[in-house]
């Protein structure tokens, strides 16, 4: 899980929703698999930026998701 999307996306605290998906949009492409084929990191580099992004726009999912794994242990499954 991302721990700063600010730091992913590379914008800072106070930018605006219009700023962070321009980010988005400019480290999409930079970074897409499709555009790097041979580059194995790629993906998990895509991955990453997406869950940022997520994490920017829909926030109270993200809260619901951190005080699940604190209750049971940080996802552990068992």
């Amino acid at each position: 899980m991302v721990t700063d999307p600010y730091k992913v996306l590379g914008v800072s605290r106070d930018a605006s929703k219009e700023e962070i998906k321009k980010a988005y949009r400019k480290k999409a492409k930079e970074n897409h698999p499709d555009l790097h084929p041979n580059d194995p990191n790629a993906a998990a580099r895509m991955n990453e930026i997406n869950e940022a992004y997520d994490m920017l726009n829909n926030p109270e999912k993200y809260r619901q998701r951190t005080r699940q794994q604190s209750a049971y242990g940080q996802g552990n499954p068992y």
